[in-house]
């Protein structure tokens, strides 16, 4: 599957951030946040992208648009990956990055809560060895061994560590379906280790509209399908 980046503006290339609907959508949650109020600069285009657009205040949001905020670039994906996408996605993604002379990585996810050893326990990271070896900030517990991270976001963490590139993983651990509180402990431990100003005051409100808008197109898809089946029977 070909995946293509379309570059719209130009923009500084320094750390890029990304996440995924995961546990808590925490990954999700922060990078979206992240992306509010920064410039769109350009957009990823595939085949099997989903099917879904609409209006964020006065434009269209596209499916996985870029967004640059002075040191901070990302990608965010608006409307989820689906399945059969994620390895041709992932691969593309962790190829631009690399290719495109950005010095690090910071990816955002999330912990299922029951894993969390003592109430205080507010996350775990996981990181490349060539992130350790360049020197990058660094605090925080490492991922125990026995605990995995799977999906895209650790298929993503696979692509950089062979390709020998500096990323650093965040995990806060998440309690709830969408989860506010764990993507402001992810943003607030980013924004601590790399000297960025962060405001979560409105997390919360956004973390409720992103559970209602994703469970809504969802169903919509799930429908859609049901309805094409129906059709080429």
């Amino acid at each position: 599957m070909r995946v293509v980046f379309n570059i719209t503006k130009p923009f500084t290339r320094e750390i890029f951030v990304t996440g995924f609907h995961g546990v808590g959508i925490v990954g999700h949650i922060a990078v979206k946040h992240l992306s509010r109020n920064c410039d769109v600069v350009g957009y990823v285009r595939y085949k099997k992208m989903p099917p879904v657009i609409a209006y964020e205040g006065d434009r269209l949001a596209l499916q996985s648009e870029i967004f640059s905020c002075g040191r901070v670039a990302g990608v965010v994906n608006n409307y989820g990956l689906v399945d059969e996408a994620m390895y041709d996605f992932v691969e593309a993604l962790s190829d631009w990055v690399v290719r495109s002379g950005f010095k690090l990585a910071v990816l955002f996810g999330g912990l299922d809560g029951r894993f969390r050893r003592e109430p205080g326990d507010l996350l775990r990271i996981a990181y490349t060895s060539s992130y350790i070896k360049a020197g990058y900030p660094l605090e925080g517990r490492r991922l125990e061994q026995g605990l995995q991270i799977v999906g895209p976001l650790g298929l993503l963490l696979s692509y950089f560590e062979m390709r020998g590139f500096p990323a650093l993983v965040i995990l806060p651990y998440a309690d709830k379906p969408a989860d506010p509180q764990a993507a402001s402990v992810a943003l607030d431990h980013f924004g601590k280790l790399f000297d960025i100003r962060i405001d979560t005051a409105d997390l919360r409100q956004l973390a409720e509209e992103l559970e209602r808008e994703y469970a809504e197109v969802k169903r919509q898809l799930e429908e859609t399908r049901r309805e094409e089946s129906r059709y080429y029977i």
